[in-house]
């Protein structure tokens, strides 16, 4: 009993004066941890058990001078405060916010010390390959070469490093791994983000990388139930339907997340799309239209099935609400109260926290709850389990707000023991899909090899690593580079023709063709008619194959470029390049520079859908096919 007095003290003057807690004062709490929750949630007012269900971003903060919006790099008076008086729970940042190792401990650091009371979450989305948010950092290949892997090992190493690489930084979250099955062909938003079109490998490969991040204590977040796979909008710009059956859906989208829940996944993102086998209310857009509900604000879907059927007590996080699909179509003070009644407990960037003009409308947002919850009891129960939920898993996980070791990052961070392991396991994801006795690729004394993509910074891309290849091979390599919009239909056999003379080879780089004939078909056409060797590079999807025809040779080496679909912003991707440009070669002593070990973990069909044309499982080598 005296025990129980002293933790209630401490708790008292901790969270109702809303001081941050010392750490003295969390290694008390974290000897018992669900009372602790209890203690700490009867004892917060209304806004700063709302301030533990928000994530926020603070991506810029008002403008440069020259009138665009500035990046957010080093903590200021204004942010702090609202860190603080708002008792924000969580924040998430993006690549516009890291620059290095030095700037992102000192920002993290920054952001912990203005804490209102427990510390914060601090997450990213640091997936690998086309999902990165460390400028400085070991990306690793992505999910879909590590799906052409078909080695849980190496999930389970990636994972490491990101873990070892994050955690050193000071996050504390990272918002994956993807257990999305990419079984739509023409999913715009997933593709390569998944481990495969394959369930029992997207069970394998998650629940191995939920194993290695876990070594290094990040929360992990299933990405994005019930199944962002088997779509063809994106839900950033749209709000996609998912038309799949229930039963559909229970074989196919449900067991990885099943699987990964009973494998110790932390937390679930949900995935703004309407799943009308699983929902099929409506509700209605700003503008008036009856659509079916997305899962984020479904109640069915959240409670219904997570919660009920699942049996899942973890946390639900919404993905991001200033996404199109909510945005643009409901309400935002509206949307967020009704995703915390089916079920979310954190809302994650329903506000952009770009400038001072937005703390007005998080003010907002804060009373419109306050008042909605003391006229609803049902919200008012909602509000105070969430932030119970969120608090004992911050107690479980037992986050901390000390200081970083600016140190100890800086030997972690894109070490190069890290940047190695990287490179060996993109060399074992490389997919030969198609070998007419074009490759390996003999390299002579003097080479003139054609470099063609749409766009410049791709093409000096390859030509670096063509220049490494040189070197290490002592040979010469003459390259020279064309850009050209592959997936549009411009050009003539006159335009083509007089490009491709006296060259040896041609590397075209295609990125997610979805017509033929396009620009990428004449230069293959005019490359054979003058039987000049050509190899088609897929470089995000590997499904560009199926709108090509006459192909002598494909690899695909699944993202050249990490995309933000937020903003637009891309960053190279060199791993797969290297590791995708030497499988092409071989030295003079006919020795490949990596043998292709890839198998494609994705059917690839053509384009009607209704045949497979490489199935899965499928991919050469250069002594057989396998």
């Amino acid at each position: 009993m005296k025990n129980l007095t002293l933790l209630s003290l401490c708790l008292l003057s901790a969270v109702s004066l809303a001081e941050p807690i010392s750490q003295a004062q969390l290694d008390t709490l974290w000897k018992n941890k669900q009372k602790s929750a209890e203690e700490i949630v009867n004892n917060m007012s209304e806004a700063e058990k709302i301030g533990q269900l928000f994530m926020l971003d603070f991506r810029y903060w008002n403008q440069d001078s020259k009138g665009e919006p500035a990046p957010f790099l080093v903590m200021n008076e204004e942010v702090s405060k609202v860190i603080n008086q708002y008792h924000l729970g969580s924040v998430i940042l993006f690549r516009e916010n890291l620059i290095d190792p030095p700037q992102t401990v000192e920002l993290i650091n920054q952001l912990q010390a203005s804490r209102s009371n427990l510390p914060l979450f601090i997450g990213t989305d640091q997936e690998g390959g086309y999902v990165t948010r460390l400028r400085v950092g070991t990306e690793m290949p992505g999910n879909m070469a590590l799906g052409a892997t078909r080695n849980p090992a190496l999930a389970e190493l990636t994972s490491m490093i990101h873990g070892y690489e994050l955690s050193s930084l000071g996050f504390n979250i990272n918002f994956g791994p993807v257990v999305d099955v990419n079984n739509n062909q023409n999913n715009p938003v997933i593709g390569v983000r998944s481990y495969s079109d394959n369930k029992e490998l997207v069970e394998q490969l998650s629940t191995n990388y939920i194993k290695g991040i876990h070594k290094y204590n990040l929360l992990t977040s299933l990405k994005h139930f019930p199944g962002h796979g088997n779509v063809s909008s994106d839900s950033h710009v749209d709000l996609p339907v998912v038309n799949s059956n229930e039963q559909e859906w229970r074989s196919t989208e449900l067991p990885p997340f099943q699987y990964a829940l009973n494998h110790g996944a932390d937390a679930v993102m949900t995935a703004h799309i309407i799943v009308p086998a699983l929902d099929n209310s409506k509700i209605k857009t700003l503008t008036g239209k009856e659509v079916g509900t997305p899962a984020t604000l479904s109640k069915p879907i959240l409670h219904g099935i997570l919660r009920d059927e699942l049996n899942y007590d973890g946390l639900i996080i919404t993905d991001a609400m200033d996404m199109g699909a909510i945005a643009d179509n409901f309400d935002m003070n509206w949307a967020v109260e009704t995703s915390l009644l089916a079920g979310s407990d954190i809302i994650l960037m329903p506000i952009k926290m770009w400038d001072s003009e937005s703390i007005t409308r998080l003010d907002n947002m804060y009373r419109y709850l306050e008042s909605e919850a003391k006229k609803n009891p049902e919200l008012q129960k909602r509000i105070d389990e969430s932030a119970k939920r969120v608090i004992l898993k911050k107690l479980q996980q037992e986050i901390t707000a000390q200081p970083v070791d600016l140190k100890n990052a800086q030997q972690i961070v894109a070490s190069k023991g890290h940047k190695d392991l990287e490179n060996m396991v993109s060399e074992q994801a490389i997919t030969v899909i198609k070998n007419d006795h074009v490759l390996p690729y003999i390299l002579k004394p003097q080479n003139r090899i054609l470099v063609i993509s749409d766009e410049k910074p791709r093409n000096e891309l390859i030509q670096k690593h063509l220049n490494a290849i040189a070197n290490e091979t002592g040979v010469t390599i003459d390259s020279q580079e064309i850009v050209i919009k592959l997936a549009e239909n411009t050009l003539t056999e006159k335009d083509i023709k007089p490009r491709l003379k006296n060259q040896d080879l041609i590397l075209l780089t295609t990125y997610n063709l979805k017509d033929n004939p396009t620009n990428a078909q004449i230069i293959i056409d005019e490359a054979n008619k003058a039987n000049i060797p050509l190899v088609v590079i897929s470089s995000r999807n590997p499904y560009d194959i199926a709108y090509l025809k006459d192909v002598k040779a494909n690899i695909a080496i699944y993202g050249i470029t990490g995309f933000d679909i937020t903003n637009n912003n891309r960053n190279s991707l060199e791993t797969n390049i290297r590791s995708g440009l030497r499988t092409l070669f071989a030295d003079q002593q006919k020795q490949p520079l990596n043998m292709p070990k890839g198998q494609l973990p994705v059917n690839i069909k053509n384009p009607q859908g209704d045949k497979i044309l490489f199935p899965y499982g499928y991919g050469e080598t250069y002594n057989t096919t396998h």
